[in-house]
């Protein structure tokens, strides 16, 4: 059997942004037997997500597409972007497993490690991740969530300095603030790097989701409909398109 992955990015241009990022970030991850689509949003007014004003910008055009996916007869959707918009809202439209990527990191993180840090990213979706940790009941374990002043782009374009910047909240993660696992940011080389350099598990959030989604199509289970019920009129509602002028 193939096990079918929609791989979701919810911005516009993300496939020539972050193309050769993801392409490194997946192919570890791609078998025989696993397919990846990979997709970005077209339609979406953004090309970058960096504060709730922008999840909420691009939350439901990512749900419509997680839609089109069941339809299309994908066994998974992975939703793309660390700040997870439109999550929720897709673990109840569909009936096949709907997964994000924060919440995927943080349940690798807590399996590796007692305490865990957020590293990398813009400084303005900080509290979206600390509410992300309180929604999925890791608040315990959060050790620290460490921005650094740079984009989402400047990850996407590997600006000078973001790695440093990065190797050095990291170190700051685990020695001031008690984490023993980092959930990281960016292409697998800086993955790699902080791993060797500060000797402590760091996960990739876009595999960490991956791997989540194509385990729940192993185990041939989905989102319990007792904690995501299927939305009233749902049949009537996800024609409806939502356009951007």
């Amino acid at each position: 059997m193939t096990i079918r992955l929609y791989k979701i990015m919810p911005v516009r241009d993300a496939l020539k942004e972050w193309g050769s990022i993801q392409k490194g970030l997946l192919e570890p991850l791609k078998s025989s037997d696993v397919q990846i689509t990979e997709v970005d949003l077209p339609q979406a007014p953004i090309k970058e997500i960096n504060s709730a004003y922008h999840v909420s910008l691009v939350a439901m055009l990512q749900v419509q597409e997680a839609i089109k996916a069941e339809r299309a007869g994908y066994d998974a959707v992975v939703l793309g972007c660390l700040d997870e918009p439109g999550v929720s809202e897709a673990k109840e439209a569909l009936q096949i497993p709907a997964v994000g990527e924060a919440e995927a990191a943080m349940h690798y993180a807590s399996l590796v490690g007692r305490r865990f840090s957020f590293i990398g990213g813009s400084p303005e979706s900080k509290g979206i991740l600390e509410d992300l940790a309180k929604k999925y009941g890791f608040a315990h374990k959060l050790a620290s969530v460490r921005k650094i002043d740079a984009s989402p782009l400047d990850f996407a374009a590997r600006k000078s300095g973001v790695l440093e910047r990065l190797l050095v909240e990291g170190r700051r993660a685990i020695e001031q603030d008690g984490a023993d696992s980092l959930i990281g940011y960016g292409s697998i080389e800086g993955i790699s790097h902080l791993r060797d350099e500060l000797g402590v598990p760091v996960i990739s959030p876009v595999q960490a989701s991956v791997l989540m989604a194509e385990t729940l199509v192993r185990l041939r289970i989905a989102h319990s409909k007792r904690a995501y019920p299927v939305p009233s009129d749902l049949n009537h509602i996800v024609d409806l398109k939502i356009k951007y002028e």
